[in-house]
């Protein structure tokens, strides 16, 4: 069904509601609120035309020049630097669109990059695969939930441009380089086990904890001691 159905739907029950009250307008007044919410849910859902996956298939060898900057803390593991970039300008074939929307990008090597830095990026552009591991939720779905539609690979040593402007947010900013601090005094006073653990308990960030070590504690049941926060860096993804 159609946003715009909905609406409209919502839009008559609104009119019948100030019809004489009785159970007729008890009806009538739970139906709008249900409608309503339909029709929030579904103009959630609807990406707007400059939305940057419009552009994108799920493979193909066009290199795509895309400008905009870092919408989150870079991570560094498995030799790919790995960010979400919102993206502001689109080019390829000889043709420039103005974009909107957030990509997945994964540079080769390690980059000191930062939040908010702008960009232009150079590389294959392509919508996430559907694989999934018995365990795992489907990693196309994983991203989708994050509003993630497309991803970045970035081969060359000269396909990222820095353009000298910090477009983040100066709260979010400081966030970033208290977690820095705080991640740095752990790692400066506690062994490499003991550091992780305790970056999951404070900060959430669990990406450092071993494997066997996370195993272990699912085992044992003390996994719980470790806080499931959401964070917007699909680590799966590295």
């Amino acid at each position: 069904v159609s946003f715009w159905s909905v609406y409209s739907l919502a839009l008559i029950f609104l009119s019948l509601i100030f019809l004489k009250k009785g159970l007729r307008f008890d009806i009538f007044l739970c139906c709008l609120v249900f409608l309503s919410a339909i029709a929030l849910l579904k103009n959630s859902q609807k990406l707007p035309k400059c939305h940057i996956s419009r552009y994108t298939s799920y493979k193909n060898n066009y290199l795509y020049t895309i400008k905009g900057f870092i919408d989150n803390q870079p991570l560094f593991k498995n030799n790919r630097t790995s960010f979400i970039f919102r993206t502001q300008e689109i080019q390829f074939a000889n043709l420039k669109y103005n974009t909107c929307g957030n990509i997945l990008v994964r540079i080769k090597d390690k980059r000191n990059l930062d939040y908010g830095e702008s960009l232009i990026l150079s590389g294959n552009l392509y919508r996430p695969f559907g694989f999934s591991s018995p365990n795992r939720q489907n990693y196309r779905d994983y991203l989708y939930n994050q509003r993630i539609f497309s991803v970045m690979s970035v081969k060359a040593a000269g396909s990222a441009v820095r353009l000298n402007e910090n477009k983040g947010l100066v709260f979010k900013r400081a966030a970033f380089w208290l977690r820095a601090r705080i991640e740095g005094m752990i790692s400066q006073h506690l062994s490499c086990v003991p550091a992780s653990i305790l970056d999951a308990m404070v900060l959430g960030e669990k990406r450092n904890i071993p494997p066997v070590i996370y195993n272990s504690m699912i085992k044992s049941g003390t996994v719980h001691i470790l806080p499931r926060l959401y964070t917007k860096m699909p680590s799966v993804a590295l």
